[in-house]
């Protein structure tokens, strides 16, 4: 037998796959291997593995020649309305060696489409894998987006909650200041804050007051500003809390003056968070309440 070239050899490797070599392919297939073509040989073991697969896939087959019997003719089953016009081809290409022959390139052809379909489901396979990393890199982006923008919503919320206090501060002020039997007491600024004054406008009939303040210091965390009425009866009663910012002032609705109660003073101390009954902290303001 005359030496076959690579791909001469390339075309036995299905043959080989399945043991139906003639004993001259055999030996040309062996000597090429042995000149270690990595190619020829991953193909031939690749291909041996299909086999197996499609072998072990024959329900029911038992070792031996009956089982060999039935494997063929399941693939005739399988191959005979879409296989016959390649199995003819083959069979001319080929030296006719009978049933067996014919059968062996129907069986390559077979085999080869195994593997084609392999690669082909591998390729899809990446390719899923491929989509699924960039969903997940999409839906992080759009997760990272709906944080940022919950955040955004909730400061926003934050500034609308302060601007409504604002503002009802501001409607109460100016109710008070509207009403018939308005009173004044001016709070004059002590040492801690020499620039600092402040007005609470009181109005009985309305049974409410609000503070008005500025020139205060930031209120320091952990702090608050408390007003307090300094009765003959009972001395100090706490009136209400407020925060003071520099540069800006402070609104807030405080408790009017106890009726019934001669207010000797009112006064403006620092006192812990959340107040105190009794003054305790630094005086910033005071002032005498006006005839009533």
């Amino acid at each position: 037998m005359s030496p076959m070239d690579h791909q001469a050899i390339k075309d036995l490797l299905p043959l080989a796959a399945l043991d139906r070599l003639e004993p001259e392919e055999a030996r040309a297939l062996q000597e090429h291997l042995r000149d270690r073509c990595d190619e020829c040989e991953a193909e031939l073991r690749t291909l041996r593995e299909t086999a197996a697969a499609l072998a072990l896939g024959f329900e029911g087959a038992a070792p031996g020649a009956g089982a060999e019997e039935r494997i063929w003719t399941r693939l005739e089953a399988r191959l005979r309305p879409s296989a016959a016009t390649g199995v003819r081809d083959l069979a001319r290409r080929r030296p006719a060696r009978g049933r067996a022959g014919v059968w062996r390139a129907a069986t390559a052809a077979l085999a080869a489409g195994v593997v084609a379909m392999a690669i082909y489901a591998d390729r899809l396979n990446v390719q899923l894998h491929r989509a699924h990393a960039d969903q997940r890199r999409v839906l992080a982006a759009i997760d990272s987006q709906l944080a940022d923008l919950r955040g955004q919503l909730r400061r926003a919320g934050d500034e609308v909650g302060a601007l409504q206090r604002v503002l009802g501060e501001r409607v109460r002020l100016e109710r008070v200041l509207s009403a018939p039997d308005l009173r004044l007491i001016r709070l004059a600024p002590l040492a801690p804050a020499p620039g600092a004054g402040a007005i609470v406008a009181v109005s009985a009939a309305h049974n409410s007051a609000v503070l008005q303040a500025s020139g205060l210091p930031t209120t320091p965390e952990g702090k608050t500003y408390e007003l307090w009425w300094i009765t003959k009866e009972r001395g100090p009663v706490a009136a209400g809390l407020f925060q003071a910012e520099q540069g800006r002032p402070a609104i807030a609705p405080v408790v009017a003056p106890p009726a019934g109660e001669h207010v000797l003073l009112g006064a403006v101390t620092l006192e812990p968070a959340g107040g105190v009954s009794k003054p305790t902290g630094v005086m910033y303001l005071k002032g005498a309440p006006g005839p009533a």
